[in-house]
């Protein structure tokens, strides 16, 4: 069995509702996150036996913003044990990458469960440091410490 048919079998199995490109090898997820909503491609690399899992949102980054947003990004992915954020300084899309390497192994359901919910709990954590960023007058710190600290 392919590493496609693997996932798209035990997202299946799982109840997931997605869409699929089964001759590029991606599977689109719609998922609603607490702050914001998000799309998940997972994509396959069958000749790597790898699964690239890159949680998106709708909302691009104005150009006026993006390095402060660099910047918080690069502060939070230094803090981050699994994923990063990354951003196409051209069009200001962000999103959430997270990787699984699954050389000679079949994928297990609880590790496509932990790529998909690492991609978008990571996301919906820091989104809101993002909306500060892009709205408010925040530096990346502030913006970063608003995200981290525990509720009073």
């Amino acid at each position: 069995m392919s590493l496609f048919e693997a996932l798209f079998d035990i997202l299946s199995q799982d109840g997931w509702e997605f869409d699929f490109d089964q001759k590029n090898e991606i599977i689109k997820l719609e998922i609603s996150g607490v702050n914001t909503d998000f799309h998940v491609f997972l994509l396959v690399d069958e000749e790597q036996e790898s699964l690239l899992c890159n949680t998106h949102i709708k909302r691009k980054i104005p150009h006026a913003k993006r390095l402060e947003v660099c910047e918080f990004m690069n502060r939070v992915n230094y803090e981050l044990a699994n994923g990063n954020f990354e951003m196409d300084m051209d069009n200001g899309e962000i999103r959430y990458r997270t990787f699984l390497d699954l050389a000679d192994a079949e994928p297990s359901k609880d590790q496509i469960q932990n790529i998909v919910w690492n991609g978008i709990q990571g996301f919906d954590t820091y989104y809101p440091g993002i909306i500060k960023l892009v709205h408010w007058d925040y530096s990346a710190e502030e913006a970063m410490t608003c995200c981290t600290e525990d509720d009073p």
